[in-house]
Protein backbone atom coordinates (compact mmCIF):
# COMPACT_ATOMS: atom_id res chain seq x y z
CA UNK A 1 0.00 0.00 0.00
CA UNK A 2 2.90 2.49 0.99
CA UNK A 3 4.35 1.48 -2.33
CA UNK A 4 1.26 2.54 -4.08
CA UNK A 5 0.39 5.67 -2.13
CA UNK A 6 4.33 7.15 -2.72
CA UNK A 7 3.69 7.90 -6.92
CA UNK A 8 0.57 9.48 -6.63
CA UNK A 9 1.64 11.43 -3.25
CA UNK A 10 4.69 12.59 -5.76
CA UNK A 11 1.70 13.15 -8.96
CA UNK A 12 0.25 15.27 -6.35
CA UNK A 13 2.80 17.56 -5.06
CA UNK A 14 3.73 17.92 -8.88
CA UNK A 15 0.86 18.91 -10.07
CA UNK A 16 0.50 21.45 -7.51
CA UNK A 17 3.46 22.79 -7.88
CA UNK A 18 3.03 23.09 -11.33
CA UNK A 19 0.06 25.33 -10.22
CA UNK A 20 2.04 27.28 -8.36
CA UNK A 21 4.33 27.72 -10.85
CA UNK A 22 2.22 28.82 -13.67
CA UNK A 23 2.23 32.48 -14.54
CA UNK A 24 -0.96 34.69 -13.52
CA UNK A 25 -2.73 35.71 -16.90
CA UNK A 26 -3.38 39.32 -17.58
CA UNK A 27 -6.45 41.09 -18.84
CA UNK A 28 -6.88 43.96 -20.77
CA UNK A 29 -8.84 45.53 -17.67
CA UNK A 30 -5.47 43.95 -15.50
CA UNK A 31 -3.23 46.22 -18.00
CA UNK A 32 -5.34 49.32 -17.52
CA UNK A 33 -5.60 49.32 -13.90
CA UNK A 34 -2.31 48.30 -13.05
CA UNK A 35 -1.02 50.51 -15.79
CA UNK A 36 -2.05 53.59 -13.86
CA UNK A 37 -3.60 57.02 -14.76
CA UNK A 38 -1.26 57.37 -18.28
CA UNK A 39 -3.11 54.46 -19.41
CA UNK A 40 -6.34 55.88 -20.06
CA UNK A 41 -4.71 58.89 -21.92
CA UNK A 42 -3.44 55.87 -24.03
CA UNK A 43 -6.74 54.66 -24.07
CA UNK A 44 -8.18 57.71 -25.04
CA UNK A 45 -5.53 58.26 -27.85
CA UNK A 46 -6.48 54.27 -29.22
CA UNK A 47 -10.24 55.52 -29.31
CA UNK A 48 -9.44 58.61 -31.26
CA UNK A 49 -7.16 56.25 -33.84
CA UNK A 50 -10.40 54.29 -34.08
CA UNK A 51 -12.45 57.21 -34.95
CA UNK A 52 -10.05 58.59 -37.49
CA UNK A 53 -9.73 55.52 -39.34
CA UNK A 54 -13.51 54.82 -38.91
CA UNK A 55 -13.89 58.42 -40.60
CA UNK A 56 -11.23 57.82 -43.15
CA UNK A 57 -13.05 54.71 -44.26
CA UNK A 58 -15.52 56.18 -44.68
CA UNK A 59 -14.82 59.46 -46.30
CA UNK A 60 -11.71 59.13 -48.40
CA UNK A 61 -13.10 56.90 -51.20
CA UNK A 62 -13.43 57.54 -54.73
CA UNK A 63 -17.43 57.69 -54.78
CA UNK A 64 -17.42 60.30 -52.08
CA UNK A 65 -13.86 62.89 -53.25
CA UNK A 66 -15.63 61.91 -57.29
CA UNK A 67 -19.21 60.75 -57.16
CA UNK A 68 -19.78 58.93 -60.44
CA UNK A 69 -23.47 60.96 -61.07
CA UNK A 70 -21.85 64.64 -60.39
CA UNK A 71 -18.84 63.52 -62.98
CA UNK A 72 -20.90 61.80 -65.91
CA UNK A 73 -23.06 64.90 -65.78
CA UNK A 74 -20.37 67.51 -65.65
CA UNK A 75 -18.83 65.49 -68.50
CA UNK A 76 -21.69 66.08 -70.84
CA UNK A 77 -22.22 69.75 -69.70
CA UNK A 78 -18.42 69.96 -70.74
CA UNK A 79 -19.02 67.91 -74.40
CA UNK A 80 -22.32 70.70 -74.92
CA UNK A 81 -19.83 73.61 -74.16
CA UNK A 82 -22.50 74.65 -71.45
CA UNK A 83 -20.43 76.88 -68.61
CA UNK A 84 -23.27 77.49 -67.02
CA UNK A 85 -24.14 74.29 -66.54
CA UNK A 86 -21.37 73.08 -65.95
CA UNK A 87 -21.43 75.91 -62.66
CA UNK A 88 -24.28 74.71 -61.77
CA UNK A 89 -23.74 71.09 -61.47
CA UNK A 90 -20.43 72.22 -59.32
CA UNK A 91 -22.26 74.44 -56.60
CA UNK A 92 -24.82 71.63 -56.48
CA UNK A 93 -22.47 69.15 -55.46
CA UNK A 94 -20.08 69.12 -52.39
CA UNK A 95 -17.96 66.88 -52.90
CA UNK A 96 -14.06 67.40 -53.91
CA UNK A 97 -14.26 66.85 -57.38
CA UNK A 98 -17.07 69.53 -57.76
CA UNK A 99 -14.77 72.18 -55.58
CA UNK A 100 -11.84 72.06 -58.15
CA UNK A 101 -14.55 72.09 -61.14
CA UNK A 102 -16.47 75.04 -59.84
CA UNK A 103 -12.25 76.64 -59.63
CA UNK A 104 -12.10 76.07 -63.11
CA UNK A 105 -15.01 77.14 -64.39
CA UNK A 106 -14.66 80.59 -62.31
CA UNK A 107 -11.90 80.89 -64.17
CA UNK A 108 -13.72 79.77 -67.76
CA UNK A 109 -14.53 83.35 -69.62
CA UNK A 110 -10.60 83.60 -69.58
CA UNK A 111 -9.82 80.63 -71.95
CA UNK A 112 -8.76 76.96 -71.53
CA UNK A 113 -5.44 77.91 -70.07
CA UNK A 114 -7.07 80.04 -67.11
CA UNK A 115 -9.18 77.25 -66.26
CA UNK A 116 -6.49 74.49 -66.02
CA UNK A 117 -4.69 76.62 -64.05
CA UNK A 118 -7.17 77.17 -62.17
CA UNK A 119 -8.11 73.64 -61.74
CA UNK A 120 -4.26 72.43 -60.81
CA UNK A 121 -4.39 75.31 -58.01
CA UNK A 122 -7.57 74.24 -56.73
CA UNK A 123 -6.90 70.58 -56.80
CA UNK A 124 -2.97 71.12 -54.91
CA UNK A 125 -5.11 72.78 -52.16
CA UNK A 126 -8.08 70.53 -51.90
CA UNK A 127 -5.19 67.21 -52.12
CA UNK A 128 -3.15 68.95 -49.66
CA UNK A 129 -6.23 69.45 -47.43
CA UNK A 130 -6.38 65.65 -47.70
CA UNK A 131 -3.39 64.91 -46.69
CA UNK A 132 -3.73 67.17 -43.86
CA UNK A 133 -6.44 64.68 -42.75
CA UNK A 134 -4.41 61.59 -42.29
CA UNK A 135 -1.90 63.40 -40.69
CA UNK A 136 -3.41 62.98 -37.38
CA UNK A 137 -2.55 59.69 -37.11
CA UNK A 138 0.68 60.01 -37.68
CA UNK A 139 0.11 62.68 -34.71
CA UNK A 140 -1.28 60.02 -32.53
CA UNK A 141 1.23 57.35 -33.52
CA UNK A 142 3.72 59.80 -32.35
CA UNK A 143 2.49 60.62 -29.29
CA UNK A 144 1.20 57.60 -27.69
CA UNK A 145 4.21 56.29 -27.44
CA UNK A 146 5.66 59.29 -25.62
CA UNK A 147 3.21 58.97 -23.13
CA UNK A 148 4.28 55.44 -22.70
CA UNK A 149 7.19 56.43 -22.24
CA UNK A 150 6.40 59.22 -19.54
CA UNK A 151 4.50 56.15 -17.49
CA UNK A 152 7.64 53.84 -17.51
CA UNK A 153 9.65 57.04 -16.28
CA UNK A 154 6.89 57.71 -13.20
CA UNK A 155 7.35 54.05 -12.59
CA UNK A 156 10.69 53.84 -12.39
CA UNK A 157 10.59 57.00 -9.86
CA UNK A 158 7.92 55.11 -7.68
CA UNK A 159 9.90 51.91 -7.42
CA UNK A 160 13.27 53.91 -6.31
CA UNK A 161 10.82 56.41 -3.89
CA UNK A 162 9.95 52.91 -2.16
CA UNK A 163 13.50 51.78 -1.74
CA UNK A 164 14.21 55.05 -0.04
CA UNK A 165 11.39 54.84 2.76
CA UNK A 166 11.37 53.79 5.88
CA UNK A 167 9.00 50.52 5.57
CA UNK A 168 9.25 47.08 6.35
CA UNK A 169 11.39 45.01 3.69
CA UNK A 170 7.73 42.88 2.33
CA UNK A 171 6.03 46.33 1.54
CA UNK A 172 9.42 47.94 -0.15
CA UNK A 173 9.43 45.37 -2.28
CA UNK A 174 5.69 44.97 -2.85
CA UNK A 175 5.74 49.01 -3.79
CA UNK A 176 8.88 48.04 -6.14
CA UNK A 177 7.58 45.65 -8.33
CA UNK A 178 4.33 47.99 -8.06
CA UNK A 179 6.67 50.71 -9.84
CA UNK A 180 8.19 48.25 -12.59
CA UNK A 181 4.66 46.54 -13.35
CA UNK A 182 3.12 50.25 -14.43
CA UNK A 183 6.37 50.97 -15.93
CA UNK A 184 6.31 48.02 -18.21
CA UNK A 185 2.36 48.34 -18.94
CA UNK A 186 2.11 52.04 -20.10
CA UNK A 187 5.54 51.05 -22.38
CA UNK A 188 3.33 48.07 -23.62
CA UNK A 189 0.17 50.12 -24.35
CA UNK A 190 2.06 53.22 -25.87
CA UNK A 191 3.98 50.57 -28.02
CA UNK A 192 0.71 48.96 -29.24
CA UNK A 193 -1.25 52.22 -29.73
CA UNK A 194 1.68 53.70 -31.82
CA UNK A 195 2.38 50.71 -33.84
CA UNK A 196 -1.25 50.59 -34.66
CA UNK A 197 -1.62 54.18 -35.57
CA UNK A 198 1.44 54.54 -37.80
CA UNK A 199 0.23 51.32 -39.50
CA UNK A 200 -2.96 52.82 -40.43
CA UNK A 201 -1.71 55.88 -41.34
CA UNK A 202 0.75 53.91 -44.38
CA UNK A 203 -2.55 52.02 -45.17
CA UNK A 204 -4.76 55.30 -45.53
CA UNK A 205 -1.00 57.18 -46.94
CA UNK A 206 -1.12 54.67 -50.11
CA UNK A 207 -4.68 54.72 -50.71
CA UNK A 208 -4.71 58.42 -50.78
CA UNK A 209 -1.97 58.38 -53.27
CA UNK A 210 -4.10 56.18 -55.09
CA UNK A 211 -7.41 57.89 -54.90
CA UNK A 212 -6.19 61.33 -55.40
CA UNK A 213 -4.37 60.06 -58.87
CA UNK A 214 -8.37 58.88 -59.82
CA UNK A 215 -9.22 62.66 -58.67
CA UNK A 216 -6.96 64.17 -60.90
CA UNK A 217 -7.59 62.03 -63.75
CA UNK A 218 -11.94 62.74 -63.78
CA UNK A 219 -11.15 66.47 -63.28
CA UNK A 220 -8.61 66.53 -66.57
CA UNK A 221 -10.74 64.57 -68.54
CA UNK A 222 -13.66 66.53 -67.80
CA UNK A 223 -11.22 69.85 -68.71
CA UNK A 224 -10.39 68.30 -72.07
CA UNK A 225 -13.95 67.39 -72.82
CA UNK A 226 -15.26 71.30 -72.23
CA UNK A 227 -11.50 72.05 -74.73
CA UNK A 228 -13.21 70.11 -77.43
CA UNK A 229 -16.49 71.73 -77.35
Amino acid sequence: MKKFLTPLALAASSALFAQEATAPSLTLKDIIVKGGDIMYVLVLLSLVAVMLIVFYCLTLRGKVLAPAKFIRAAQDAAEAGDLERLKELSKADSSVAAKIVAAACEAGNDGPDAMRSAMEEEGGRQVALLWSRIQYLMDVGTIAPMFGLLGTVWGMMVSFLALDTDLAMANKVSNLTSGVSQAMFTTFGGLIVGILAIAAYSFFRGHLNRVTGELEAACAGILRRFKKA
